[in-house]
């Protein structure tokens, strides 16, 4: 609540009109670049490679949105202000060469890693290591349950999973 943010979609709404960086060259940090791009003044994608790791089509629509300033090849170094976010440093990856830019928010779109190595070979798991559920959040192997981030659920968020979770707890019982 005070000018870093890890969901777009959560906090977007609260930079109507504002400047706003997000951090990331996925998926996740496309999408919240769209998601901002109907509501904020400007946006800055910083992105540490030279090209994106996101799905082509997501990647045209962003280079189309004439309030998105695409900084490549560079990384953040330094957050600024007091009760709230006021700017940002980043550092070209290159030259070494920093900027400041000024700010009212960042969005940290890095992605996420599942940790489910240790449930390898005991319930099925999809090529990025989340665990398989149907609509009752039961895996693969009778009486074992799962929900949240860990599961092939699109949506990454508190309140799915603590949806899910109740969804589990149920069938379970």
């Amino acid at each position: 609540g005070r000018g870093i943010s890890t969901c777009a979609t959560c906090d977007a709404p609260l930079y109507s009109e504002k400047t706003v960086a997000v951090i990331g060259g996925g998926n996740s940090a496309l999408d919240a670049v769209l998601s901002l791009g109907k509501i904020a003044k400007k946006i800055y994608l910083i992105h540490r490679k030279d090209d994106f790791r996101g799905d082509e089509i997501l990647v045209d629509k962003v280079k189309n949105l004439k309030n998105v300033e695409i900084i490549y090849s560079a990384e953040a170094k330094k957050f600024e202000g007091d009760a709230f976010l006021k700017a940002m440093t980043i550092e070209s990856l290159k030259d070494k060469k920093q900027r400041k830019l000024d700010v009212d928010g960042v969005f940290l779109e890095i992605g996420y890693e599942v940790k489910t190595d240790f449930l390898k070979g005991v319930v099925k798991l999809d090529k990025q290591n989340e665990i398989i559920v149907d609509e009752r959040c039961r895996t693969s192997e009778s009486g074992i349950f799962a929900a949240g981030d860990v599961t092939i659920s699109p949506f990454k968020q508190t309140v799915i999973s603590a949806g899910e979770g109740a969804k589990a707890a149920l069938e379970a019982h």
